[in-house]
Order: structure tokens, then C-alpha cells, then sequence
């Protein structure tokens, strides 16, 4: 049985995820809601995998990575998160995450490949511990992991070139196994020199100047980018991973380097640094020339919904409420979008106006009680919760289907120690997903 830490703040999320992975009884889920939850829980408990969210209240994943690897947990770890957050990628892969996968695709697929990940992950862990224990000949276990990977041994000589290799250079494994004198890094920069397997213990100036940044370092390993590389002849951006081989004396027998090609990353990322700038010269005309509230209405849902630019949505939002005070809708949104942003209290402020003007929706008593629910845990106030499960109701009243609410309605009155009642309302929520679970994936 693999054992599984999810983390996500999402308690319907959390609960569709564990159906799914638990679907075929190979694999058994924890959850919890919080990277500090995690963290208490790991004190005394072992995973074979991690599974966190990035967006989370308090802490994101990321630190949360930062904090088990620097605490030398090297539990394959797995980042589970919202579109928009290519940003995320490289430093989640530079913090020794396994690997990302981003939220909103088909379920299906989306929660297959979540599975598909996990077992990688481990299998390539049980791989590099096996590698450091075992002689020369094992290093061909190297052949199955999911990277493109190849090791050396103390001599500089090529002692596995792995199927991903093969598929990443179009060299077969046969030509290269033997090869020394720098022969692997012909595939990527057309001549013989060193690549980062053979500059684990030089100094990032002597790095920068054979092409690489984004230096990270740890005890045994180094993390670097390079895009001075050609995949068969097209440009090519690739991060690396380099990690020093011992024996059980730790004396050096060899090295070993995963490769990814990030090109795909990092094109959307120059996308997404020439938006910015198309954006600010719209906001140039703009000023100029003014712009209707549906059009900055439609501008910040477009930036908080698709591409998760909370602080440039509020701008939008703002600029709505400066043309008209009375909008419902943007003052909700805006309540939202300081919501992502923990800034709760300024929330809701936002979400009592909206219900002043009349917006007295099921979306915007949720997003409140939501809110409600967070300042409560962060303030430790109680009457906090009891006007968050007010909202709940009012959401229930109106759509008594909806898990979420049924979830968070469970939470705070748990906090409140009405346990019963707490039980009944999660009851209530795995009900409705049980009954017709695909309605929640969507």
C-alpha cells in the first residue's frame, strides 16, 4: 500500500482527490488543509509521497517544500495547482520537487496523471537510494525512471544513458555506454565539455561562464538552468539536476545528471512578460481615452480568473467602483481577489458593501463566510465562525447542493466543538459526492 500526504485548502477538492487515488485500493491518502497542519502531522508520521497545493493560507507550497528539504525529508514531492502558475515551476523543480502538475484539465485525465506522477516519484526515489548502495551494474535501473538521466562513473566514463535519454538526444544507449572525455555533451552543445555532472563542486562563477544560471546547491547536488542547448538541432532551455554517487565509506564512485527541457515553460513566461507590457500600454490608453465599466469589469475577471493576477484584477475591480460606486458585481469580485491575497479583513469590507447595494447572492454570502472562516482560524475568534456558518446557511437556503459550503459549514462549527453538527454537515457533503461525483470534478 503507498501511503499519500494531500494538502490543499480546498475540502471538497481534497476529499475527490482521495476518492480517485484510493479507487483501486493500491494507494491510501491523509489530507489536511493547511502546510502547517502538514508539518505537525510529519513529525510523527512518514509518507511515501507528498501531494500540496501552492495557494494555501499562512504558507504555500513552496515554502512548505523549502522547509522538508531543508529539514533533509526527501519525500518525493508532488506540486497540485491552479492554471496561470508557470512561474511556480522552475523554482518548485530548483526547490527538489519531483514534479507539477497544474489544476483544471479533464478530471479524468488530470487525476490519472496525478497517479501516474506519485508512482514515478517514488520508483525514481527507491532508484537513487538503491544507486548509492549498489556497484557499477545496478546503475541500469536508471533505464526506467521518467527523466532523462545518464551517470558516470569516478573516470568520467558513461555507465547508463537511459531510455529518456535516448528519446531526448536520439542517441541509442549502445553508442554511448564507455563513451569519456566529455562525449555526452555533444548531443547538447556540439562539442566536448564539461556539463553540470562535472561541475558539482566548482563555483557558480566557473558555472555562469560555461552558460549556466539559476544556481542551487545542497550538499551532494546542484540544480542549474541552461539555455545554450540545441535538442536535435533546435534551440533549447533545460534544467538539470546533478548529484554526487558514494559508496557506504562516502568515497565518490561517480555522479549522476536528470535532464527536462523547460523551452515550453519559458516561452510562456516571455508570453506572459510581453502581455504585461501590451497591458500596460492599454492602460496608457486608457488614461487617455477612458474605458466603460463592462470593459474593466471583463479585464479584471479575465486577469483573476485565467491568468491568477489577483493585484492587477483588484486595480480593474477599483477602476469599476471609482466609474460606479453602486456595481455589485465588482465589489464582490474585489472581495475575492484581497481574499486570495489573505487580506481578509479588507474582504470583507468589500462583501458587506455589495450585500448594502443588493447583492445579497448565494456567491457573495459564500465568498464572506469563506472569508469569515479564515479570519476565524487566524484570529482565533469564535463569533467569527458563528457568522460564517450564517452565511452558509444563507448559501444552503438557496442551494442546498452545494459541497462547499456543506464543507466549510462542518469546519467552523467543528472549531465551535459542535461536533455533531460538524459530522452531519461533512456527512452531508460526501453524500452529494458520492451520489453524483462528476458534477464536482467540473
Amino acid at each position: 500500500m503507498i501511503s499519500v500526504l494531500l494538502i490543499d485548502d480546498e475540502p471538497a477538492l481534497l476529499e475527490i482527490t482521495r476518492l480517485f487515488l484510493e479507487r483501486f485500493g493500491e494507494i491510501k491518502v491523509e489530507t489536511c488543509r493547511s502546510a502547517l497542519e502538514a508539518l505537525e502531522m510529519l513529525k510523527t508520521r512518514s509518507f511515501d509521497a507528498i501531494v500540496s497545493d501552492y495557494e494555501m493560507p499562512m504558507m504555500d507550497g513552496i515554502v512548505f517544500l523549502k522547509i522538508l528539504r531543508a529539514e533533509g525529508d526527501t519525500t518525493p514531492f508532488i506540486i497540485f495547482t491552479g492554471k496561470g502558475r508557470e512561474h511556480v515551476v522552475v523554482e518548485a523543480l530548483n526547490n527538489r520537487a519531483d514534479f507539477f502538475l497544474s489544476k483544471g484539465e479533464d478530471p479524468k485525465t488530470q487525476f490519472a496523471e496525478l497517479d501516474k506522477m506519485i508512482r514515478q516519484a517514488i520508483s525514481r526515489k527507491q532508484a537513487e537510494e538503491s544507486l548509492r548502495l549498489a556497484d557499477r551494474r545496478t546503475v541500469d535501473i536508471l533505464n526506467n525512471l521518467p527523466d532523462a538521466t545518464f551517470a558516470i562513473d569516478s573516470d568520467g566514463h558513461v555507465i547508463s544513458w537511459n531510455r529518456a535519454m535516448e528519446d531526448l538526444t536520439g542517441i541509442p544507449a549502445k553508442d554511448m555506454i564507455g563513451k569519456g572525455e566529455y562525449e555526452y555533451a555533444i548531443p547538447f552543445f556540439g562539442s566536448r565539455r564539461p556539463l553540470l555532472i562535472n561541475l558539482i563542486n566548482s563555483s557558480d562563477e566557473e558555472l555562469r561562464s560555461l552558460s549556466y544560471e539559476n544556481i542551487k546547491r545542497d550538499v551532494q547536488s546542484i540544480v542549474a538552468e541552461t539555455a545554450s542547448v540545441k535538442r536535435q538541432g533546435i534551440p533549447s532551455v533545460f534544467w538539470s539536476r546533478a548529484t554526487l554517487i558514494t559508496d557506504r565509506n562516502g568515497a565518490v564512485i561517480g555522479a549522476i545528471e536528470s535532464i527536462r527541457d523547460i523551452t515550453e515553460i519559458r516561452r510562456v513566461q516571455g508570453e506572459q512578460k510581453a502581455e504585461a507590457v501590451k497591458e500596460r500600454e492599454k492602460g496608457m490608453f486608457d488614461r487617455i481615452f477612458g474605458k466603460s465599466t463592462a470593459s474593466w469589469y471583463k479585464k479584471g475577471m479575465d486577469l483573476y480568473y485565467k491568468q491568477g493576477k489577483f493585484q492587477d484584477a483588484i486595480a480593474c475591480f477599483d477602476r469599476v467602483i471609482e466609474m460606479d460606486p453602486t456595481h455589485v458585481d465588482a465589489w464582490r469580485e474585489k472581495g475575492i481577489c484581497l481574499n486570495e491575497l489573505g487580506r481578509y479583513e479588507a474582504a470583507l469590507q468589500c462583501f458587506n458593501r455589495a450585500i448594502e447595494l443588493g447583492g445579497d447572492s448565494p456567491g457573495t454570502y459564500y465568498a464572506k463566510g469563506e472569508t469569515l472562516e479564515k479570519l476565524g482560524k487566524e484570529k482565533d475568534d469564535f463569533s467569527l465562525y458563528e457568522e460564517a456558518i450564517t452565511c452558509f446557511d444563507r448559501v444552503l437556503e438557496n442551494d442546498p447542493e452545494n459541497v462547499n459550503a456543506w464543507n466549510y459549514r462542518g469546519v467552523c462549527l467543528k472549531e465551535l466543538g459542535k461536533h455533531e453538527e460538524a459530522r452531519r454537515s461533512f456527512d452531508k457533503a460526501q453524500t452529494l459526492l458520492r451520489i453524483n461525483p462528476q458534477k464536482y470534478t467540473r
